[in-house]
Formats: structure tokens, C-alpha cells, sequence
């Protein structure tokens, strides 16, 4: 049986310590569980594609292969 104990802290130096209050929790196996509040993405904001710009190489003549598709339909 696992019992819920909830506080909000900010880590320092990737170590989280564990509030006096819950001291019964000191060199006690548990399960942790970690959320992180996030900032909210602006609703404008335009994806950066700078990560994947270059990856790719057409072999070809794309306005050729356009035409192609269109007389398809």
C-alpha cells in the first residue's frame, strides 16, 4: 500500500529535498513522481524549422513531378 504525499520545490543542483514536515519519509523506498509546470507555448508562434532545414535532396524536377500528380486526378 502507497501512501500520497504532494509539495511543490525547486530543484537545486538536480538534487530535490524532501521538506521537514515529511521527515517519516527519510530513507524510505518510494516512487517519485515529477511535474514540471511548463510555460504555455504562444498561440503565434511559428514552428523553427531550422533543425531539420537541409536534410532532405530532391532528385529531380519538382515542378515535373507536380505536373505528374496533377494529371493524376
Amino acid at each position: 500500500m502507497m501512501q500520497a504525499f504532494e509539495f511543490e520545490i525547486d530543484a537545486e543542483k538536480n538534487i530535490i529535498e524532501i521538506p521537514p514536515q515529511y521527515c517519516e519519509l527519510y530513507s524510505k523506498h518510494m516512487r517519485v513522481i515529477i511535474l514540471v509546470a511548463e510555460k504555455p507555448k504562444a498561440k503565434n508562434q511559428k514552428y523553427n524549422f531550422s533543425d531539420i532545414a537541409g536534410k532532405l535532396e530532391w532528385q529531380g524536377d519538382a515542378v515535373q513531378e507536380q505536373r505528374r500528380i496533377r494529371d493524376e486526378w
